[in-house]
């Protein structure tokens, strides 16, 4: 009975392939998390400087930023499983570089800042695949079911790694928690080699024109460039206080276990609000709702900023789940909506630049690492989420395109 209503509403899981890929998934964002929890501590264990957490930050997004755009046409032009084979491999073997150095007593701030540096390399090119990839698994009417257990994915594992992962660090240290790390990596290496995908053969012109006509294509299209800019700021300036975590835990007086579950409580509301979304019919998703959404999760950041300052654990935990179930429910919407307005074509190129995003987090925290060390926490978050609340209120004053989502039936758009 359990089962039949969950395929009913996840259709996706019908697929084979899709389960296989969707299972492994979540030993990848599990060590994927990882990773930036050890990597966030350790950094803090080594300088005790927020503004180091926002150099580390940059180091774990730059790279990525840059490559992201050449990533979307790699996924336009490739087999996407060889290509995710090979992102796989690499990613598992810095971060057992960075196991490796960490329990030897080696380890030295540069080096984690360059194994930062190269993962994002790697994974400016895996996530856009990783963006990319649903077709070859499921049918066009089980995109939006893809997209969404593709989200409990991370959302999911935001709540439950980053407490494991707390614990973890409190009795075994971050050498241990890299490690734990690339065993994640390489199971999701091992289940990709069991996967079968076909990819129809088409003509290619140049990267670089294909480059341009993804851009071309995102700025003539206002509903794309739009979602893509909501989204860019919200991480930026709003998601990337966790990249400054370590800090206010210092500022709560806490320990590592406690680093854990305040991760994990924006990870729970995550959860949350993938599951509201999962519920919800098209015809009841509109952009008044996405656009009020995304100004509930600034204001509960903002929320959040000044009940830190006061000590105040339990609302400090409360605070970032509510601003995350807020913000999920706009990102989640929004990658939807696009995954089926996308011509297949350019599904590659406008989606890699759609996962930028998660860059710009933790580069939002060296932002946010600079205006804290030079005023105070409460106004560096205040800053960014006043910025992101002005852009939602001119975006939904002056955009009829993305007011007007959920009013009919998202069609794939011609190019």
């Amino acid at each position: 009975m359990i089962v039949r209503k969950l395929v009913r509403r996840y259709p996706a899981l019908l697929y084979p392939a899709f389960r296989k890929y969707w299972t492994a998934s979540f030993a990848y964002v599990g060590a994927t998390n990882l990773m930036i929890l050890g990597q966030g501590w350790l950094i803090f264990k080594l300088t005790g400087s927020p503004l180091q957490l926002g150099f580390l930050g940059a180091a774990a997004a730059v790279p990525g930023i840059v490559v992201n755009l050449v990533g979307g046409v790699i996924a336009d032009r490739f087999d996407k499983r060889t290509i995710l084979l090979w992102t796989g491999s690499c990613n598992t073997a810095l971060l057992a570089v960075l196991a490796i150095l960490d329990i030897s007593g080696l380890v030295a701030v540069w080096h984690v800042l360059a194994i930062a540096a190269c993962s994002s390399l790697v994974t400016g090119i895996d996530w856009p695949v990783r963006a990319a990839i649903y077709p070859l698994l499921v049918r066009r009417h089980s995109y939006l079911s893809a997209v969404a257990l593709n989200s409990f994915v991370w959302q999911s594992s935001r709540t439950t790694v980053p407490a494991i992962g707390g614990a973890i660090l409190l009795f075994g240290g971050t050498a241990t928690v890299f490690a734990v790390g690339a065993i994640g990596f390489c199971a999701m290496l091992l289940v990709m080699f069991t996967i079968r995908t076909q990819e129809e053969q088409r003509v290619v012109s140049s990267p670089v024109k294909e480059l341009v006509e993804g851009i071309v294509f995102i700025y003539k299209h206002d509903l794309f460039k739009w979602l893509l800019v909501l989204t860019f700021l919200g991480m930026f300036f709003v998601q990337s206080y966790v990249q400054l975590m370590p800090y206010i835990v210092e500022l709560l007086g806490q320990n590592e276990a406690v680093y854990g579950l305040l991760l994990a409580a924006g990870g729970l509301g995550s959860v949350v609000g993938t599951a509201i979304v999962g519920g919800m019919k098209w015809s009841r998703i509109s952009g008044n709702f996405m656009l009020g959404a995304a100004m509930l999760s600034a204001i509960g950041t903002i929320a959040l900023a000044l009940v830190v300052v006061r000590n105040l654990l339990l609302a400090a935990f409360l605070l970032a789940l509510i601003s995350a179930i807020f913000a999920a429910i706009f990102q989640i919407n929004a990658m939807a909506t696009m995954q089926l307005a996308v011509p297949q074509r350019l599904r590659g190129r406008v989606m890699g630049f759609h996962t930028v995003c998660y860059n710009l987090i933790p580069l939002g925290g060296l932002f946010l690492g600079f205006l804290t060390e030079s005023f105070n926490i409460v106004v560096a978050m205040a800053t960014g989420c006043l910025v992101y609340f002005l852009v939602i209120a001119y975006v939904g004053s002056t955009n009829s395109t993305i007011r007007n989502i959920g009013r009919e039936p998202i069609r794939e758009m011609v190019v």
